[in-house]
């Protein structure tokens, strides 16, 4: 897999520098904010098998945050073993951009089941080059899954959010 860093001072964040100091700047806000939508998570069950995990699992949200920076995709495919069923999943590496959460800056995988990517390849390669601006994702029903020394983050649905980085990074 290939892996693009993202410099915050050579990435273009598609803002308007000057609405930031404009006399309407309040108003801005609300409109920045009115694009932002935050990530779900899937409610963690209580389990007597993996206490300690299910604890750890309900503090997912402070983790890792509600918005992510695109960095890859990846559509996979697996057969399963039994049934002979193909199921397609997108893989999106993604940079937590949540300034508040405690894996701010720190690469993660989520998959999407039954899903293609949102995001064509091409697009993506206007983003590294710098000629679009970045794409940041929010996820439905992220779930962690801790399996015999391996671990998962899952979501239900990926979604494009208009927003800058910046916007990103200062939600809650």
């Amino acid at each position: 897999m290939v892996q693009v860093n993202f410099n915050s001072s050579n990435v273009r964040n598609g803002s308007n520098a000057q609405s930031i100091h404009s006399p309407n700047a309040a108003e801005n806000k609300k409109v920045e904010s009115s694009n932002f939508k935050s990530s779900t998570f899937a409610p963690v069950r209580e389990s007597k098998a993996a206490p300690v995990q299910a604890k750890l699992d309900k503090q997912l949200p402070q983790i890792i945050g509600h918005s992510f920076l695109l960095v890859a995709v990846e559509n996979v495919s697996s057969t399963d073993p039994k049934s002979g069923n193909e199921t397609k999943s997108a893989v999106y590496t993604v940079r937590v951009v949540s300034k508040k959460a405690k894996a701010f800056r720190e690469l993660v995988q989520i998959k999407v089941k039954n899903s293609t990517s949102i995001i064509n390849s091409e697009e993506l390669d206007q983003v590294m080059l710098q000629v679009a601006k970045p794409i940041i994702l929010r996820f439905d029903q992220i779930a962690h899954y801790a399996f015999m020394g391996g671990e998962s983050l899952n979501a239900t649905k990926a979604e494009r959010l208009n927003v800058s980085v910046q916007q990103a990074m200062d939600h809650d």
